[in-house]
Parts: structure tokens; C-alpha cells; sequence
């Protein structure tokens, strides 16, 4: 259970900072929206297409920020290393 509850921690930690970067919580909130509508419905094909349509945008901008953030960090600690 506390593998579980880290990574819910860090899935959700992750995607705050995704939405932040991107200021997409708007899009995501209407997108949620239409999620839940679908489940109500009890479209599942629907519900499925719109989950995965939601997920993968994030799961790409996030992938970017991140391999950016690291290029970054790299850059800096080499820069540090030939300054000492």
C-alpha cells in the first residue's frame, strides 16, 4: 500500500506541474467534464477515446518539460564543475 500511495503522490505532483507549465487547466477541467459526461452516459467507447485523447497530450508536454528540465540541470552542473 505505501508503493501505491507514492506513486499516486508523485503521478499527482507530476501532473499539477504539468498543467501549471502548460496553463492548461481550463482545457483540462472541460476535458474532465466531458470524461464524466461520458461516463454517465454509459458510453464506454466514448468515455475510453476521450480518456486516452486526455492523456496522451499531457503525457507528451509533460515528457518534454521534464527531458528539458534535465537537459538544464545537466548544462548547470557541468558549468559548476568546469568553474571550480
Amino acid at each position: 500500500m505505501a508503493t501505491i500511495r507514492n506513486l499516486n503522490h508523485n503521478g499527482a505532483r507530476y501532473a499539477r506541474l504539468q498543467l501549471y507549465l502548460i496553463h492548461g487547466i481550463k482545457r483540462a477541467n472541460e476535458e474532465h467534464h466531458r470524461l464524466l459526461e461520458s461516463c454517465r452516459e454509459r458510453d464506454v467507447a466514448a468515455a475510453c477515446k476521450l480518456l486516452r485523447e486526455h492523456i496522451e497530450p499531457a503525457r507528451q508536454s509533460l515528457k518534454q518539460v521534464l527531458h528539458e528540465w534535465r537537459e538544464s540541470t545537466e548544462q548547470a552542473e557541468g558549468n559548476n564543475r568546469r568553474a571550480r
